[in-house]
């Protein structure tokens, strides 16, 4: 199983024996706590769900009425059934929209990216040059071969990003530094340009995870983003759009 197929079952039925046999072996990197919050949910719900009732409601209800009110007390509480089933509707009602409004993928890690500038802020500061032979182990210690001849970076280290791994980058650039990161194992990030806190970003799939580009302005994306997908071997041809 891979990260791919996890992340896929994980939303069928997270209890299966083999999820957590596949989150043991990190088919992930994030995949134990992934399946840990997949099962919380779970019992979550199943709590929620279960509204007992007690076995003498129906005793207590006739007791409660006047003595005027001649009411046949019923052979079982099976009319009561109704009431459980629309409060666990409403339930589960409520639990899907919580779901509908949660970010997506792409907005959550658009989200972590520009809160880690913060972070960092001496990376913007750097000038020289990070030697080749760094930027390429970095990348094959992540799995990927690149060629670093169009890839002039100022400042590279490998950062906790939320709960995901990545190679933080900065490339300088004609209209000011643009922050470059490699996010390991994002398989679910679709293509997207915007601004978040007066900052440009750009996220794409890129090799086996997502890349992610800010900066104050977009107009180096383009040509950014070209060199990046030369880097590993991508051909791949990028319609005008940058500011």
């Amino acid at each position: 199983m891979n990260c791919t197929e996890f992340q896929r079952r994980l939303l069928i039925d997270p209890r299966a024996p083999e999820m957590a046999a596949a989150a043991q072996a990190r088919v992930c990197e994030d995949a134990p706590a992934r399946l840990a919050e997949a099962l919380a949910l779970e019992h979550r719900i199943d709590s929620a769900l279960a509204v007992p009732l007690p076995d003498d409601l129906v005793d207590r209800i006739v007791a409660a009425l006047p003595p005027e009110a001649a009411v046949p007390q019923p052979a079982s509480t099976r009319r009561w059934w109704p009431l459980a089933l629309a409060a666990s509707v409403a339930l589960v009602g409520w639990l899907s929209l919580a779901l509908l409004r949660a970010p997506s993928p792409t907005g959550a890690l658009i989200a972590a990216s520009v809160e880690h500038l913060a972070h960092e802020p001496y990376a913007l500061t750097r000038s020289g040059r990070v030697p080749d032979s760094l930027v390429t182990r970095m990348f094959r210690e992540a799995g990927i071969r690149i060629d670093t001849e169009e890839l002039a970076l100022s400042y590279l280290n490998r950062c906790p990003l939320d709960r995901r791994w990545s190679v933080h980058m900065v490339m300088p650039a004609a209209e000011g530094p643009v922050t470059v990161m490699y996010v390991i194992g994002e398989a679910e990030i679709e293509r997207m340009d915007t601004r978040k806190e007066m900052v440009a970003v750009r996220t794409l799939p890129f090799a086996d995870g997502a890349l992610v580009l800010l900066a104050e302005s977009n107009r180096d994306f383009d040509r950014i983003e070209s060199a990046w997908h030369r880097a590993v071997g991508e051909a791949v041809e990028l319609a005008a759009g940058s500011d």
